[in-house]
């Protein structure tokens, strides 16, 4: 069976309590700070998110947390001229020797 993710922004995280809110077209969903990415640190307000919703009695849960890049052109640019410079340092480095 195919996971069915839906798409949302963080409106609110309590970094106290550890939990929080994702608004969607269909409502809030609550997710724990457990189900998100924990080397991208803490989510958020207005960060684009991706999850899988589970249902556990009647409310749900969003689990399998994923950040939506917003600009993936920039973002793109950014590593290339990062790649870029580390080259660039790299032969000059070489070259001064």
């Amino acid at each position: 069976m195919k996971k069915e993710f839906y798409q949302g922004k963080v409106k609110q995280y309590n970094p106290d309590k550890g939990y929080g809110f994702i608004a969607t077209a269909e409502g809030e969903i609550f997710f724990h700070i457990s189900d998100f990415p924990a080397a991208e640190g803490e989510p958020k307000r207005n960060e684009k998110v991706k999850f899988v919703a589970l249902e556990n009695d009647g409310k749900f849960k969003a689990v399998q947390i994923e950040r939506v890049d917003p600009n993936p052109a920039k973002t793109k640019k950014n590593k290339i001229l990062a790649h870029n410079e580390s080259i660039t340092s790299e032969l000059l480095s070489n070259f001064r020797r």
